[in-house]
């Protein structure tokens, strides 16, 4: 629940005043219809049209009682009073202009979003004043709002500071949530509350609670308290501080700990999960730190840690993280660049080390030149040079399984010369050469043992068989060399197909850009299975091949509002190939590589991308994806296709119906068509009223399949959650936990 802005209302509707009488009394100024002035008892009655003015005080009433020398007013009917940037309006009000105090029942008031109504107001002093038995709302109808925030007590002070005290939240006058205190600060970010009380497949019924707030303008903190039926409580803490006029800089803390009494769904799932090698306690956690700071405009430094409990912490309590790391990453970057060069450092490290495989850099550094030209020579040069202490290390249960750990000191360094050409003044012939070296502190090599092995059957007859066993044997160090060659050429040509205007634009013109890379890099003197494997370095081997291609585009051109055309592209099509020319390769041609992207209108585009194996006849992987959105209403419905061979071949629906109107639908659904059939599924229907949005949706996902073959029970979610109109960020809901 945001609230975002405070009250009383800051802005007063004067009223427009004829020819009457006035009068001064000091500094007191004092409009009317009529005055009756009791000298004796020093009285002041105004009526009509009153208007008294003090300084920056101001009162307005149908009557006005008013003492000259005590300076205390009574002042009833349509009452409106401003003191400040504070306007009070009622039908009654209480108020010395010497102390400034005074009492204001039966009051009303606005600031937008925000509207509401108080049983009475005292100014305590010229900085401060309480209300009581307060209503706000943000809804037009006041007396009996869809939501209202009801507070026993308000303090308002100078600073535009608002403080509730035993703040209630309703909908349809139904209390859904209670605070003890709740500080409105227009200075600084809103204090808001998320409550989701709602059901799940696998927790139960559950009550998920943030608690938002800003002690600081630069922080903000976020407390949590969560209640499954079927696990238990859970608590979290997270502290953000930022900087709001540098925005990359920003540092987290997070920590979240589930005192969890089911962290096995069942039998079934705790043995394959054992099976795995994951085993879970009851009590189980997450610690997460995050530090990015821009140094200065060139140097940059990024520190990220995390720490889980077991393997699974983080896809039972947060799905979404889990989806976009599914592994807890540890590491500290420190980047700088100049004109032209860049250079990075990176540790890291994986802390969940018995849980997980890692490739921990302890430290690795990174110098790279991006292409430039040498001079004034025409040569383009690029390089890159990284050295750094690698170390591959496997969790507990691969180890047990066979894997061992790894380590080693490497050093490499690439560099290649370019020199541009064009030939015949239409064909670029662009050669390249360049070398690569690469010192590894360790390497390694397989050695073979043959082992005969004798047994004894039920018969008594001895047999005997050979056992063959592979252990991988460290070596000393190496230096590795890999020069390398190549030339890419290319040419592009154009032809006018027509310069008519039609629906798709004026004119189509066919752009096709032919071109070649051919690569030779010998073999180099240490081949890759004697090296420890950390990433594509070592993976470098002899290359003797040429890729092949064309680029194609179909463009037209359309008129833009200021009357001026620019150049669209209808058609996009890259076709793409190669050929190893190495005689004992074990094909030669490669696969063919198809990119289509279509964009005939403004509201649907299609991209399409294949790989076909033509050495097997097998289509290898294609995806495809197919949006229709309208620019005005921003309906949306997009259709994903993604098959992979062997593996996978899915469909995704995803729409958005209507997001700006009052009723609309979105969701989603993933279907797999080989074996799995439905696989996700998420809907939600949602209608505003006037100030009050409220949506019911579901949500299945069915079970992974565990390595035993066995699969885990299907998740599934219903929820029913409402949100403030003028807060659109803001959920109290049912079943949607992240």
């Amino acid at each position: 629940m945001k609230l975002q802005h405070v009250f009383p209302v800051l802005s007063l509707l004067l009223i427009t005043l004829a020819p009457r009488a006035s009068a001064q009394f000091g500094k007191l100024d004092v409009q009317a219809d009529s005055l009756n002035f009791e000298q004796e008892e020093h009285v002041v009655t105004a009526s009509g049209n009153v208007r008294l003015r003090k300084g920056n005080q101001s009162l307005s009433a149908d009557v006005v009682t008013y003492n000259t020398v005590t300076e205390q007013a009574h002042a009833k009917g349509n009452v409106v009073f401003t003191n400040g940037n504070q306007v009070w309006e009622g039908d009654e009000l209480h108020y010395n202009f010497i102390t400034q105090q005074g009492s204001f029942p039966q009051l009303s008031f606005e600031s937008a979003p925000f509207q509401g109504t108080a049983e009475s107001a005292v100014q305590i002093s010229p900085v401060h004043t309480r209300m009581q038995h307060v209503t706000v709302t943000t809804c037009e109808d006041i007396e009996s709002p869809e939501f209202a925030m009801t507070a026993k007590n308000v303090d308002l002070y100078e600073e535009s500071i608002v403080v509730l005290r035993h703040p209630v939240f309703r909908f349809h006058g139904v209390p859904v949530f209670y605070l003890p205190r709740l500080t409105l600060d227009p200075e600084r970010e809103p204090t808001h509350i998320d409550v989701i009380p709602g059901y799940n497949s696998r927790d139960g019924a559950t009550l998920i609670t943030r608690y938002h707030q800003f002690p600081r303008p630069n922080l903000r903190s976020t407390s949590r308290v969560d209640y499954r039926t079927e696990r238990g409580f859970a608590f979290g803490q997270e502290f953000v501080w930022f900087d709001e006029e540098k925005r990359p800089d920003v540092t987290e803390i997070s920590a979240y700990f589930a005192l969890d009494d089911r962290p096995y769904r069942n039998d079934s799932e705790e043995e394959a999960l054992r099976a795995q090698g994951i085993d879970l306690d009851e009590e189980r956690y997450r610690l997460n730190f995050l530090h990015r700071k821009q140094l200065t405009e060139r140097d940059n430094l990024y520190i990220k840690a995390s720490y889980w409990s077991d393997p699974r912490i983080v896809r039972d309590f947060f799905r979404d993280d889990y989806r976009q790391e599914p592994v807890p990453e540890t590491r500290a970057t420190y980047s700088t660049f100049g004109d032209w060069w860049n250079v990075d450092i990176e540790v890291s490290r994986q802390l969940n080390e018995s849980d997980f495989d890692a490739f921990n850099r302890l430290p690795e550094a990174r110098f790279v030149v991006p292409r430039l030209r040498l001079g004034e020579s025409d040569f383009l040069y690029e390089s890159e040079t990284r050295g750094g202490f690698l170390q591959r290390t496997f969790s507990d249960f691969n180890q047990a399984n066979g894997s061992e750990d790894y380590e080693t000191l490497r050093a490499h360094t690439e560099h290649m010369f370019f020199l541009p050409t064009r030939q015949m003044g239409w064909l670029n012939v662009v050669p390249r050469a360049g070398i690569s070296a690469t010192y590894y502190g360790d390497t390694v090599s397989e050695e073979t043992t043959v082992t005969q092995v004798s047994t004894v059957n039920t018969n008594n007859v001895i047999l005997t068989s050979l056992e063959t066993n592979t252990v991988q044997v460290a070596q000393s160090a190496e230096l590795r060399v890999a020069p390398e060659i190549g030339v890419e050429t290319s040419f592009k040509a154009f032809g006018l197909v027509h310069n008519n205007a039609t629906g798709l634009g004026r004119g189509l013109r066919h752009v096709v850009e032919p071109f070649a890379n051919y690569t030779f890099r010998p073999e180099p003197n240490v081949e890759p299975e004697n090296l420890y494997q950390f990433d594509s370095i070592d993976q470098l081997d002899e290359s003797h091949f040429i890729g092949l291609g064309v680029r194609n585009k179909w463009q037209t051109k359309r008129m833009l509002p200021n009357g001026r055309h620019r150049v669209h592209d209808l058609v996009n099509l890259n076709l793409t190939t190669s050929y190893d020319l190495r005689s004992e390769a074990d094909r030669n041609l490669g696969d063919f590589v198809a990119d289509l992207e279509l964009s005939f209108v403004e509201w649907m585009t299609l991209r399409w991308e294949a790989e076909y194996n033509p050495d097997e006849s097998l289509l290898e992987e294609m995806q495809t994806e197919i949006r229709l959105r309208d620019p005005d209403t921003l309906n949306s419905l997009t259709l994903n296709q993604r098959y992979r061979d062997e593996r996978d071949h899915t469909l995704q629906l995803t729409y958005d119906l209507n997001p700006k109107g009052r009723m609309g639908l979105t969701g989603y659904t993933r279907y797999e068509l080989e074996d799995d059939g439905f696989e996700e599924q998420q809907i939600l229907f949602r209608i505003e009223t006037e100030c009050v949005g409220y949506g019911i949706g579901g949500k299945w996902i069915k079970g992974d399949l565990y390595s035993n073959g066995t699969r885990e029970e299907d998740d599934y979610e219903i929820w029913f959650q409402f949100w403030l109109r003028a807060f659109p960020n803001s959920i109290l809901g049912t079943g949607g936990v992240e």
